[in-house]
């Protein structure tokens, strides 16, 4: 592509796309699939070296993989969950996760904590960061949902740690790595996918601990 103009406009063709196919997902193939991911997530965090302090997360809306059994399954392996909070400027913080009860509808009408709130700089604690994405190129590039959020978080990471910021894992449903989509220079790749077939490690890095 020619310019920054044209991939913007492709990554916005793709992202309508993959979510229109999220959308269209039977309900059946949704309980498969999210059972699945959130079972491999968990078995991810099992087979790090010890049980992980904590880790960064998110609440899944239906139709997002994971779903509404994810946050249960990765607090079955975590003590401690960091889930962002929406801010001004497409800047995210991060609070605690103290049960659901004490979730609330943030700026974005996603449950966010109510608790203390932190600055991305935050996480430079967690053993594993999961990221939200519609897809990912088989090496790793994400395609978010274009609100930048977690773009920025994770620039900033890379930079306060000095070019070694904690592990990050993607959630997939299937047919959601691909090779056609559009990439700015700026994409960088996490380290592990995990979709309903298992579990994907692209670096050593990210085997790094792993017990299998």
């Amino acid at each position: 592509m020619d310019n920054k103009a044209d991939i913007r406009e492709a990554k916005k063709k793709m992202r309508a796309l993959l979510t229109q196919s999220r959308k269209d997902m039977s309900d059946g193939d949704l309980h498969r699939e999210d059972s699945a991911v959130a079972s491999y997530t968990a078995s991810l965090l099992r087979a790090r070296s010890g049980t992980p302090a904590t880790i960064a997360a998110y609440i899944p809306r239906r139709g997002e993989p994971g779903g509404g059994i994810l946050l249960n399954a990765l607090h079955t392996q975590a003590p401690t969950i960091l889930l962002p909070i929406s801010g001004p400027g497409g800047i995210l913080e991060w609070s605690s996760y103290k049960g659901d009860s004490q979730l609330r509808p943030g700026r974005l009408s996603i449950s966010e904590p109510t608790g203390e709130r932190f600055p991305t700089a935050e996480l430079l604690n967690c053993d594993m960061i999961f990221v939200p994405a519609l897809a990912v190129t088989p090496e790793g590039v994400r395609l978010g949902k274009g609100g930048g959020y977690y773009d920025r978080a994770l620039a900033e990471l890379e930079e306060i740690s000095g070019g070694n910021p904690p592990i990050t894992a993607v959630l997939l449903y299937n047919g959601e790595i691909r090779d056609d989509l559009p990439v700015e220079e700026h994409d960088k790749p996490v380290d592990i996918i995990i979709t309903p077939t298992g579990i994907r490690y692209l670096n050593d890095r990210a085997r790094l601990g792993t017990t299998y």
